[in-house]
């Protein structure tokens, strides 16, 4: 099943095999596309994965996440995200890939003063955004269309958004986080509103066959926020949208913040990264939303964390729990990891370990397995 290509809207990808989003640290510090972008995509490329989803690029200055992050704000990074589309096409063997956009609202910690849907605390850093206008909406609904026109008149295959982990779509979605009582509070109806502007307007600029796909929560893990009856219920109103595939993720940023007892499932240090997948974490931790999402969705649904080995893929595959898998830890330890499962070479488990050891090499170039490079600095 894995080797089998499969459409994501208008899009043919090769294979099963997703390279999920993940922050690289390598941009300039104005957000401009570097060399080492081009080198860390080209090695990607080459590995044998089907699509490639960038790290998230911001599409606001107000909605920047860490320093060195890549820019899409403006027509002038088009040229160096051109680098990035040109380098994957190149080395890829019909590799597909996606730029994912992201404004993060209340979680944007580059920036002292934050915006969000509602002036909520964000509990991990203790601060209160301001709630945002109803022009202030609009201006960053045409954000993120203007970011899509930028990322296809850059020769990316589609666009991904964040909309997961917390983020200023989160927060849109998310009864826990908005309170608004506005048109864009309340219902689910309500809450949605902000995405289907969002493709609604990029359409406009970029027609129906360019695929608009999102990541967003199965749950929040978090008291009040999105059950997983919720987010189905969003995702199908996704589907009528317009959206082309739907990434399944789960949590919010706080619960970093919240012990094993209140969260009722295995420790995490942030959504994004669950570690010791296999040993004190389930693999495959997000499955039981997915399969939810497969229930009552059309589109592809693609499954994040915690994917460890090939049998355990073929098993989501085969079972149509997903139609895709997700996975970025195990490429950075072994970027030619599909490859070498397509070829029934080595290991059917991936060597990454899900220390987390990686993220702190993402402040310095590279996007390394920090183990790794540990084991191979003595030799």
């Amino acid at each position: 099943m894995y080797s089998k290509p499969k459409k994501i809207g208008s899009i043919e990808i090769k294979n099963r095999f997703i390279r999920s989003a993940t922050y690289e640290g390598m941009a300039t510090e104005e957000g401009y596309v570097t060399d080492q972008h081009v080198e860390l995509y080209k090695t990607l490329a080459k590995g044998g994965v089907g699509l490639i989803i960038t790290g998230y690029s911001y599409i606001q200055e107000s909605g920047k996440a860490f320093d060195k992050q890549m820019g899409v704000n403006k027509d002038e990074y088009i040229p160096g995200l051109s680098r990035i589309a040109e380098t994957v096409h190149k080395n890829g063997d019909n590799c597909k890939v996606a730029l994912q956009i992201a404004h993060c609202g209340r979680q944007s910690r580059f920036l002292e003063n934050t915006i969000a849907p509602s002036a909520l605390e964000e509990k991990l850093t203790r601060k209160i955004p301001r709630e945002m206008t109803r022009e202030e909406i609009r201006d960053t609904v045409d954000a993120f269309s203007q970011a899509i026109r930028r990322a296809k008149e850059a020769g990316f295959d589609a666009v991904q958004l964040h909309g997961a982990h917390g983020y200023i779509i989160t927060q849109f979605l998310s009864p826990y986080i908005n309170k608004r009582t506005d048109d864009y509070g309340g219902s689910i109806e309500n809450r949605t509103r902000f995405l289907e502007e969002i493709y609604n307007k990029s359409v406009e600029l970029v027609g129906k066959e360019f695929p608009i796909f999102i990541k967003m929560n199965g749950v929040d893990f978090i008291e009040g926020g999105t059950t997983i009856s919720e987010s189905t219920e969003v995702a199908k109103r996704l589907e009528n949208i317009g959206y082309a595939a739907i990434e399944v993720s789960a949590g919010i940023w706080e619960v970093a913040k919240l012990k094993k007892k209140d969260l009722g499932w295995k420790p995490t240090f942030l959504p994004e990264s669950r570690i010791f997948i296999g040993t004190m974490n389930e693999p495959a931790y997000n499955l039981a939303y997915a399969k939810e999402f497969k229930r009552v969705l059309d589109i592809p649904v693609i499954l994040i964390g915690g994917i460890n080995s090939l049998d355990l893929v073929e098993q989501i595959l085969t079972n149509e729990s997903a139609d895709f898998v997700s996975f970025s830890r195990p490429l950075i330890r072994e970027p030619d990891l599909p490859n070498r499962w397509m070829k029934g070479t080595g290991n059917q488990k991936v060597d990454c370990i899900f220390c987390n050891g990686c993220l702190a090499t993402t402040v310095t170039p590279g996007l390394r397995c920090a183990k790794l490079h540990e084991s191979s600095a003595g030799n």
